[in-house]
């Protein structure tokens, strides 16, 4: 993590190994600029480091300010506010009456040192008043939980279903709730379903509802087969998050969303063709 507060004026090169004996080490380059700090290379939190490897990836972060006029990418230094005064930047004065710091971002990085991921927040910055613990799950930390996929289920059950005729569809719309750490701090998390693409395998567009479905009478999710064959049904479900710190507080939005994939189903899709029969 990176200071509360930090200032600088002309540009530092740094090399960084922390640990020692025969772990792994954590190995950092930077520079900085008045009140930019940009870092790159390996990070391994304290608790976490004998257990990764090199392959684990790079970050490279910077403070960036904030802009209040409603433009722009989130955490832009050179926002389009030229019109709002101070450019639409936001600054904040603390109680010592220095300059709030800007909030930290981190993207990923390349094992060539390419900017490979988009920035996600890491703090808010903030004064020497503030509560000094800034614990932030991110977009990527969200994804990388291990959420059970949603399971499919279907009528008719035994998978064998008429052309023409609808293949009703549900799936489980429940909550989880998994439990990680950050920074060393516990973190409970609620991964809530908000959206179900439904994929049947067929030549037809994957269907996306908000709704899980019902099972017969009350389905409101069907598909029919419209061609004879045997096809792959799979369904991807879309996950927003919340997370409490050390289970305590309010609950925070993770800003960012998962995404699971079911288990492949076979179903097939059948003819019935009517025939005349002789009167007995």
């Amino acid at each position: 993590m990176m200071p509360a507060r930090a200032a600088f004026i002309g540009v530092v090169a740094v090399v960084v190994a922390v640990g020692g004996g025969e772990g792994p080490t954590d190995d950092l380059f930077g520079h900085a600029t008045e009140n930019v700090v940009t870092i790159g290379g390996t990070q391994r939190s304290p608790e976490t480091r004998a257990a990764r490897t090199t392959a684990d990836p790079a970050h490279e972060y910077e403070r960036r300010p904030v802009f209040y006029c409603g433009q722009g990418d989130r955490g832009s230094s050179n926002g389009p506010c030229i019109d709002a005064p101070n450019g639409g930047q936001v600054v904040r004065r603390c109680a010592d009456g220095s300059i709030a710091t800007d909030p930290l971002f981190r993207r990923e990085l390349a094992t060539d040192g390419r900017s490979v991921g988009p920035w996600e927040q890491v703090d808010t910055g903030g004064c020497p008043e503030d509560p000094t613990t800034t614990v932030v799950l991110t977009a990527t930390d969200f994804r990388r939980l291990p959420l059970t996929p949603s399971p499919t289920h279907h009528q008719p059950a035994d998978g064998r279903n008429l052309i023409g005729k609808p293949v009703i569809l549900w799936t489980d719309p429940a909550p989880q709730t998994l439990t990680t750490t950050v920074l060393g701090t516990p973190v409970t998390v609620r991964a809530t379903p908000t959206t179900w693409t439904w994929d049947l395998g067929d030549d037809t567009a994957p269907l996306t509802t908000t709704d899980p479905g019902h099972p017969y009478p009350d389905h409101t999710v069907t598909r029919a087969y419209t061609h004879p064959g045997t096809y792959t049904l799979t369904l991807t479900t879309t996950w927003t998050g919340t997370y409490q710190v050390d289970g305590t507080g309010p609950w925070h939005t993770v800003t960012g969303t998962a995404t699971t994939t079911s288990t492949p189903t076979t179903l097939t899709a059948e003819e019935a063709p009517s025939r005349l029969v002789a009167d007995r």
